[in-house]
């Protein structure tokens, strides 16, 4: 009875000395970053005394998994609106918002027309229109300098992932041997690793999960792995073929890669990728579309004109080439393809991208995609064959707003893709063409008169240039009107008239006219010609009215008002004006980064909830290891009394046996 009381408490001596142990280890590590709270169990021997069970870690697995995916929800969102405030409190700055530029710019041209023959306002108007074309630049290297600092802290961020995913799979390696060697679990290196995965869900949302053995396996939301056991992968950055501005991420297994899906990666990794693709990229093309309406819209016009040295406009602005990418097996095909905007068809050009196909041995497709990679509308299928290059060799695609020229068709196969954007980089390609404000074609091309002789109040007007080209129109190459185009209205009757050439000749005849606006259409002339004339009022029988390159004003500003009106033309995907478009990408950035603040301020919420909820399980509370160590310590000591009384009790029997 005595050895079996001594058994028992011996026993309970272990025991209590072991729970001491525990509770010392908890109290040591209370702010011991990730250190998880630890339990020693014990179970009652069937011969008697306790049997000591496992020191095991008081964790939930559960609430561990949704620490680490708020984690990730948190970091992703307040990766992703310090990057939106940012891009919106420069954007918000009046000193650097294109409206005012617009506005500067329009409101100068408008100052020259006041007063054409002007050299000094012209020369303001042109100094406008280059400080305009500087901040399409600048708005430009705003975004391009977001998006060199985006993919700094992605390479930063990339360096740190793989070193945590090494470290997980070198525990894994010490996890596996410490246990195999012990019966007690590795639980400090255990700690590390719940620490290292929860940090690595400030860059990426994954999901940790435990083997046979128990050790951990990391993979990312969609299922792609980082850890396998013992052997981590390495996450690397590698260019796309089809669009350089577009961030590409492969899991690298060593001897091969697979390419990674960027969408929902969630993090601070995730809130950089998705900042570049939704709006860096976005930003970029927005502002490229912006300068491709003003440049081709402003071009058009102008050249509809005559400068102040009595030339027919040239063109304001220049954009640089549109890039177009292909796979590397077709780098060589790519001098030979080239893509422009149309002249007069930017209202086309979307901020989509496209990509070039064959189709068949004849026909070839384009199709566009938006910024998300879905596909828009319809493919534009075209047959070269049955169309009619220009002098330069450039296919009009009429429903796109675009010329294509490929020098040999056949060399195009039919898995070859050519991928271009026609607003990517558009607005820092945006150049100002002409050198002086001379060039600035403020006058109409061609004048009108009314004869003195006619007995009505009615006067004619030019109401519209549509083309001056010499080889469509009726303007000849030294700005003269062709002898056989319109030169002067003669009215037979107050509701019909007659359209004379330079020699008198009879040329189109109108009856039944009760609207005296754009009489040149009602003719049927008013295309061929390239210009259409008004009467303001009801003429009479025997007025004669002229039309003729003789008749412009020195300080005729008709083409000058007409460039000033583009600014409330919707010149933007036809839907909007310059200015329009800007403040609905002004507001965009606003409620994108309100939107996105709400999400981070209430994912910052919930994430701190998880954490307290870990907390309450695993985190040490020194109130409760303190009441835990004095009921050890009294365990101890009771148990030492039993120890005492057994040894007494057996020395008293011996004494009896003497």
């Amino acid at each position: 009875m005595g050895s079996n009381l001594y058994s028992i408490g011996l026993s309970g001596l272990l025991s209590s000395n072991a729970r001491i142990n525990t509770t010392g280890q908890n109290t040591a590590n209370v702010d011991t970053e990730g250190y998880s709270r630890q339990r020693t169990d014990t179970a009652s021997s069937p011969v008697g005394g306790v049997v000591l069970r496992d020191t095991s870690r008081l964790v939930d697995n559960f609430v561990s998994a949704q620490v680490r995916s708020d984690t990730s929800d948190f970091s992703y969102y307040d990766t992703y609106h310090s990057l939106m405030a940012m891009s919106d409190n420069l954007l918000a700055e009046d000193s650097i918002s294109l409206s005012g530029y617009l506005d500067k710019a329009f409101s100068a041209l408008q100052a020259a027309n006041n007063d054409p023959t002007s050299s000094s306002l012209r020369q303001l108007a042109h100094s406008s229109l280059n400080n305009l074309v500087g901040q399409y630049k600048a708005l430009s290297n705003m975004v391009s300098g977001q998006e060199s600092l985006v993919d700094q802290q992605l390479t930063t961020s990339l360096a740190d992932i793989n070193s945590i995913t090494t470290r997980i799979s070198n525990l894994n390696v010490k996890i596996l041997r410490e246990e195999g060697l012990s019966i007690s679990p590795a639980n400090e290196l255990r700690d590390q690793q719940e620490l290292l995965a929860k940090d690595l869900s400030k860059y990426l949302d994954i999901n940790a999960q435990f083997n046979d053995d128990g050790l951990m396996t990391i993979q990312l939301a969609n299922g792609q792995p980082l850890v396998m056991d013992q052997t981590p992968t390495e996450l690397k950055v590698v260019p796309n073929q089809l669009n350089p501005k577009k961030i590409d991420l492969v899991v690298s297994f060593g001897d091969y890669n697979v390419a990674l899906k960027s969408d929902s990666l969630g993090g601070s990794v995730g809130g950089l990728v998705d900042f570049r693709s939704e709006f860096s990229e976005y930003a970029d093309r927005t502002l490229g579309q912006n300068a491709i309406a003003i440049s081709d819209a402003m071009n058009m016009q102008n050249g509809k004109g005559l400068d102040a040295n009595g030339d027919f406009g040239k063109d304001l602005f220049s954009l640089e080439d549109i890039s177009v990418y292909s796979s590397a097996d077709n780098t060589h095909k790519l001098s030979d393809f080239s893509v422009r905007v149309s002249a007069g068809e930017a209202s086309k050009i979307t901020t989509d991208t496209y990509e070039f196909t064959r189709t068949d041995d004849n026909r070839f497709a384009i199709k566009k995609y938006d910024l998300n990679g879905n596909a828009v509308g319809k493919s534009t299928i075209f047959d070269p064959s049955n169309m009619t290059p220009d002098s330069n060799g450039y296919y009009k695609i009429e429903e796109l707003g675009l010329d294509i020229r490929v020098k040999d068709f056949n060399i195009i196969d039919h898995d070859d893709v050519f991928s271009f954007a026609p607003s990517a980089g558009a607005a820092a390609g945006l150049n100002l063409k002409i050198k002086s404000g001379d060039n600035i074609a403020l006058s109409a091309p061609v004048g009108v008169s009314t004869s003195s002789d006619n007995l009505s109040e009615a006067r004619i007007s030019l109401s519209s240039v549509t083309n001056t080209k010499p080889a469509t129109s009726a303007f000849a190459s030294d700005g003269s009107l062709y002898p056989s185009a319109p030169h002067s209205i003669y009215f037979t009757s107050p509701n019909s008239y007659v359209v004379r050439d330079a020699s008198g000749v009879e040329i189109a005849s109108v009856d039944n006219v009760f609207e005296y606006t754009d009489l040149l259409e009602k003719a049927g002339l008013s295309k061929d010609a390239g210009f259409d004339v008004s009467v303001s009022s009801k003429p009479q029988s025997g007025d004669e009215f002229s039309i003729s390159t003789d008749e412009i004003g020195q300080s005729d500003n008709f083409n000058g008002l007409a460039l000033v009106d583009l600014q409330n033309q919707s010149l933007v995907e036809g839907k909007a004006s310059l200015v329009k478009a800007f403040a609905g990408f002004i507001s965009y950035v606003g409620a994108k980064t309100a939107e996105v603040a709400g999400h981070a301020e209430s994912s910052e919420v919930i994430m701190n909830d998880s954490v307290n909820r870990r907390d309450r399980l695993s985190a040490v509370s020194l109130d409760e290891e303190a009441v835990n160590l004095m009921k050890y310590q009294q365990s101890y000591s009771a148990s030492a009394q039993v120890v005492t009384a057994a040894r007494t009790t057996f020395e008293t029997l011996l004494g009896i046996m003497r």
